[in-house]
């Protein structure tokens, strides 16, 4: 809030009346000279002021300046009723307080209860002569107590250029939500050409609201969006839309529908639940030029409902999704049909979680009941049980627990007659298939710490880790939710090698492990982390998914898992996992990267990752407008990629960014872009991208331009550069990828 070039009245009932010269007659005071007039909080100074006390009328001439909470005014010379603070003013400029706005009117007129009309007037939150941008207007409308402003046959000016006319402007004059037209976004892509979409927010309530979004694609027709959300206090979500009747392009009409809600019934009950549909496989990759949505292979539906209380925690999850281009083998084989990316729904799904309250000895139960469906193939309900009995104790210096458990199964089968890719041959002769699997693990762990005389702490945390899992021929149960999960330290000492309860992996292995970190004694930062350990098995390993091309695990033990984070100053930061297979004398897997930012807004990321087998070899035919897929049997893929990023202030208005994803492996761009950011005031800033990237899943490109203006107290023109140029060159968690849910995914071809 910037004051107004006068002094701020005293808050009073009574009026106040100083003048160089003043008379007084039947109540009407004419003054003269440096004339200053305040009442209940209204200031007015002019060279001539007569004033009638018994109305509160005050007429001022010759040059006048006129303050009220949250505006300020200067006229050639205005007729005000100071009672009910209402006025005409007269070749005036005016400043509002509470956001800079400003700027000049042929009359203003005080409406009364914070409201103003305007006429031949313009308005910006520019300072200066020189005004970066000018709204100029018939006629505008401030109305301090809604918050809001509007213009009626407006030009928006540029340096003086006109740029932009509407007959109609809605824009904020206070920070608040506000009901009105936002400013409008705008861009071009190879997949749509032009865009402009004009957004209307409604402000329903203080925990409701709405916005409605008509969208013109040039090549395409017109596009009608909304959302609507809700806040309560255990309770939110949103719903949103999109509609494109009779897409030109694409010939039939277009539509995106989502919702989803989070809340607590009460205080041991939680549900959450969400929804999406699209019209089409093709929906994300012809109408968002966002790569993470054109990378979707799956839009997910899912009720949950969770129980929880001390020891006991109950969900039930009913879970379906809507598959975009599943591309099956034409032969129709169950290898293919097994690596799809088409999942199996859960209808429903209820696990149970029990333990005893904590002591040396504990007692557990898991168990779950799924009922899994998919179209045109073999169905199931899968029952599991498994008690454990747990033992632990931690002395601070050192640990140690261990868990003995039994886990039996239960597979009942149906669905053989509907099935296209199994026949009872794949699963044996009988429809139920039970397994029954004892496991125990003990685990033990020290804790170390040593101080440098100049205060650096070192901690050295050696762990172990002993595992059996009996052995059970689990080749004649179908995979429904079961894959291979990326291999991290933490994941050396989990109880499974996979993912999903299909396969339990065999196991009579030692795991060795060890942390350390270098602690800086001023800031307590972990400057440095260090991390190392390996699977020793004692028998070789048996069960496997079927052609999952398995990397991590060998005959007798895994690879050697290393990590290492470095965060030498608050400005530099790099972490890299390397994965080694001791027997084939080669690196499966690789990440790193590296970022250097500086307080002066420098930033560079550099990033590297390599995964070995990382998806089944498939082989992609085109047949007029269909598509077919055929793995190939024993052949994988593997991944290669770099990736640069930079942003760097060319000057103290100007910075440049961009950043580059390349594929190795296939020698091809994944994503490039280029921009700038330009803040030649306080104003205004204009911010320009042109981004280059995969976005379908057959690997093709598009390419988009994005223009974002940001004109202080009007909001935003333009796509949002800023969200996608902020995010990290490799902004994902590898930890817990299955190989079920990155077969399809051409985000890191």
């Amino acid at each position: 809030m910037v004051p107004p070039p006068m002094a701020l009245p005293q808050e009073s009932a009574e009026s106040t009346l100083v003048a160089d010269q003043a008379s007084l007659q039947d109540g009407v005071a004419e003054a003269t000279g440096n004339v200053r007039l305040e009442r209940n909080g209204q200031a007015l100074e002019a060279p001539f002021v007569r004033y009638n006390r018994e109305s509160g009328r005050a007429q001022a001439r010759d040059g006048m300046q006129y303050y009220r909470p949250g505006i300020y005014l200067t006229a050639d010379n205005g007729d005000v009723q100071i009672n009910d603070e209402t006025g005409n003013f007269n070749a005036a400029t005016y400043s509002i307080i509470t956001n800079g706005g400003r700027g000049k009117a042929g009359t203003v007129t005080a409406l009364g209860g914070g409201a103003y009309e305007l006429t031949d007037a313009d308005y910006t939150t520019c300072e200066g002569e020189t005004k970066a941008w000018l709204l100029s207007a018939d006629r505008i409308e401030l109305d301090r107590e809604s918050g809001r402003g509007e213009a009626f046959n407006s030009v928006m000016r540029f340096y003086g250029v006109p740029v932009f006319y509407t007959p109609y402007l809605n824009f904020p004059i206070d920070d608040k939500r506000h009901t009105g037209v936002l400013p409008p976004t705008f861009g071009s892509s190879s997949d749509s050409g032009f865009e402009l979409a004009v957004p209307y927010y409604i402000n329903i309530a203080p925990n409701y609201d709405a916005t409605i979004v008509p969208r013109v694609l040039a090549d395409r027709g017109l596009q009608l969006g909304g959302q609507f959300r809700y806040l309560h206090e255990h309770h939110r979500g949103e719903f949103d839309g999109e509609y494109l009747p009779s897409d030109n392009e694409y010939g039939d009409d277009r539509a995106l529908f989502h919702f989803e809600h989070i809340g607590q019934l009460n205080e041991y009950v939680g549900v959450e639940a969400n929804y999406t549909q699209v019209s089409d496989d093709e929906y994300f990759d012809d109408l968002s030029n966002d790569l993470a949505s054109t990378s979707t292979s799956q839009l997910e539906r899912a009720v949950r409902l969770t129980l929880a209380d001390t020891g006991v925690r109950f969900t039930v999850l009913a879970q379906d999704f809507q598959t975009l281009d599943d591309l099956q083998d034409e032969d129709d084989d169950n290898f293919d049909r097994a690596f799809s990316n088409d999942p199996y729904r859960r209808l429903p799904q209820a696990r149970l979680e029990m333990l005893s309250p904590s002591s040396p000895f504990r007692a557990g139960l898991n168990a779950e009941f799924t009922n899994f469906q998919r179209d045109d193939d073999i169905d199931a309900t899968r029952s599991e049980v498994q008690p454990r009995l747990l033992w632990g104790v931690d002395q601070g210096g050192w640990y140690a627990n261990s868990e003995a458990s039994y886990r039996l199964t239960r597979y009942s089968l149906r669905g053989f007659d509907d099935a296209q890719n199994f026949t009872r041959a794949d699963v044996g002769d009988d429809d139920v298939i039970t397994r029954g699997i004892p496991q125990f693990n003990a685990e033990t762990g020290l804790r170390f710490a040593r101080t440098f005389n100049d205060g650096w702490v070192q901690t050295l945390e050696p762990r172990m880790q002993y595992l059996y899992t009996g052995y059970e021929d689990q080749s004649d149960i179908p995979v429904f939710d079961s894959g291979v999960a990326d291999l991290h330290f933490d994941r050396l000492f989990s109880d499974n090698r996979f993912v999903g309860s299909d396969r339990i992996g065999d196991a009579n292995q030692l795991t060795l492990g060890v942390s350390s970190r270098f602690i800086e004694p001023d800031s307590g930062r972990t400057v440095a982390k260090l991390d190392l350990g390996r699977v020793t098995g004692f028998r070789d390993l048996r069960v496997n998914l079927p052609n999952s091309g398995e990397v991590g695990y060998g005959d007798r033990g895994s690879d050697y898992v290393a990590g290492l984070e470095l965060r030498p100053t608050d400005n530099i930061s790099a972490r890299t996992t390397v994965q080694y297979d001791p027997d084939d004398s080669r690196v499966n897997r690789a990440i790193a990267s590296a970022s250097y930012k500086t307080d002066g807004g420098y930033q560079l990321d550099l990033a590297y990752r390599r995964y070995r087998d990382y998806r089944p070899q498939r082989e992609i035919t085109v047949v007029g407008d269909t598509r077919q897929a055929q793995v190939v049997p024993g052949e994988y893929e593997s991944l290669e990629q770099t990736a640069v990023g930079l942003r760097a202030p060319v000057t103290a208005n100007l910075d440049v960014l961009g950043r580059w994803n390349y594929s190795l492996e296939r020698s091809q761009n994944v994503e490039t872009l280029a921009g700038f950011e330009y803040r030649p005031s306080c104003c205004w800033a204009g911010r320009v991208a042109w981004r280059r990237y995969v976005a379908d899943d057959d690997g093709s490109f598009d390419t988009a331009i994005m223009f974002q203006f940001v004109l202080n107290g009007l909001g935003q023109f333009g796509d949002t550069v800023q969200s996608f140029v902020d995010d990290d060159v490799y902004d994902e968690d590898d930890r817990g990828r299955s190989s079920s849910s990155s077969f399809d995914t051409i985000r890191f071809p």
